[in-house]
């Protein structure tokens, strides 16, 4: 098993996270085929993703992004480009949505 964990503050507030959660995991379902389920907290989200040789769990707040995701041993070679990738498509929807500007 190898895992990828990634963590991003953000001052979004908790409604626009919520926002972005759901377009990346959109974007990663229809890409991925991963199936998704949410669960609504008052101050956090937990949304869990999976498919065959992937699982994961995005903490979604007002704050911060945290992203924990377990690959299988067939996907395990593949954790550079998924970890690389997994960062880059998140920073690019909250960058966006920060009106082009970082927010670390």
């Amino acid at each position: 098993m190898s895992d990828i964990h990634y963590e991003r503050a953000h001052d979004l507030g908790l409604a626009r996270a919520r926002e972005l959660a759901r377009e990346w995991l959109d974007d990663a379902a229809r890409k991925l085929g991963l199936s998704c389920q949410t669960q609504t907290g008052e101050t956090q989200d937990t949304i869990t993703f999976e498919r065959m040789g992937v699982k994961g769990t995005m903490l979604v707040s007002g704050t911060e992004f945290t992203l924990d995701i377990t690959l299988g041993a067939m996907m395990a070679a593949f954790k550079p480009i998924v970890k690389a990738e997994v960062s880059r498509n998140l920073e690019r929807i909250i960058e966006k949505a920060s009106g082009g500007s970082s927010a670390a």
